[in-house]
C-alpha cells in the first residue's frame, strides 16, 4: 500500500478566533497569577469559551502555558533575526545590534503595550526561575536568538571572546528587562514618561559596558 502524506486540517476562521482569544486569556491570567495559580477554568471563562473547547484546543496547562510563549516568541525571532543578518551583512556596528535587541516589544509584536505587561511578567518569571519548566521554556524558545546575538557581539566587537560576549548579552537582556518592566517604578522615582528614553539610555549604557569588559 503506498505511504499517504497525512496533513493537518486547515483550521477555520472561528478556530483560529478561538485560539487567539485563549492565548490572550491565557497570557493575562499566567501573567498575573503564575503558572501554578493560573487555572483552565478562569482562562475558559476570560476567553468566553467552554473549558471542553479549551482542552480541545490544548490539553493541558502545561501545553497551553508553553503556547502563550510560544506565540510571542516565534514572531520576535522572525523579525530580530532578519534584521539582525541585515546588521551583520553590512558590517553594522554594536549600537545597531543593540537597537535590534532593545526595540520595544509593542513594535516588534504589533501589539498594544498595555497588552504586553502580562507576556513580560511571563517572561520575567521564566528567566529568573531554576525549575524545570522555566528551563525548558527558556532554552526552547529564547536560546536560539541568544545565541545568534552573541555570534553579532562578537562580530562587530572582535575583541569579545566567548565568555565575553555571552555575559555581554546576558546583562543586556537584564537591563532590558528594566526598561518593559510594567511596574512604573521609573516614574515613581522621578522619570519623565518619555516611552522612547529608556531604550535611547539603554543603548548608550550597554555599548559602553559591552566594549569596556572586550578593552
Amino acid at each position: 500500500m503506498p505511504n499517504v502524506l497525512k496533513t493537518k486540517p486547515i483550521p477555520s476562521e472561528s478556530q483560529i478566533a478561538s485560539i487567539a482569544a485563549i492565548l490572550d486569556a491565557a497570557e493575562e491570567v499566567f501573567g498575573t497569577h503564575g503558572f501554578d495559580g493560573g487555572s483552565m477554568r478562569e482562562i475558559a471563562q476570560l476567553a468566553g469559551i467552554s473549558q471542553s473547547l479549551l482542552h480541545y484546543h490544548y490539553n493541558n496547562k502545561v501545553t497551553l502555558y508553553e503556547a502563550v510563549f510560544e506565540r510571542r516568541a516565534r514572531v520576535i525571532q522572525d523579525v530580530r533575526m532578519q534584521q539582525l543578518q541585515d546588521v551583520v551583512s553590512k558590517n553594522g556596528s554594536l549600537e545597531d545590534v543593540l537597537h535590534i535587541l532593545f526595540l520595544p516589544l509593542d513594535a516588534l509584536l504589533s501589539a498594544r503595550r498595555g497588552r504586553l505587561k502580562f507576556y513580560v511578567q511571563m517572561l520575567a518569571s521564566v528567566t529568573m526561575s531554576a525549575d524545570p519548566q522555566s528551563l525548558h521554556i527558556v532554552k526552547k524558545f529564547y536560546d536560539p536568538s541568544a545565541e545568534h546575538f552573541i555570534a553579532a557581539f562578537k562580530s562587530v566587537e572582535p575583541s569579545l571572546g566567548q565568555d565575553e560576549a555571552v555575559w555581554a548579552y546576558l546583562f543586556a537582556i537584564g537591563a532590558r528587562m528594566q526598561a518593559h518592566s510594567p511596574t512604573g517604578r521609573a516614574g515613581r522615582l522621578g522619570a519623565t514618561g518619555d516611552r522612547e528614553k529608556p531604550y535611547e539610555l539603554l543603548v548608550k549604557f550597554v555599548a559602553g559596558g559591552i566594549r569596556k569588559i572586550g578593552a
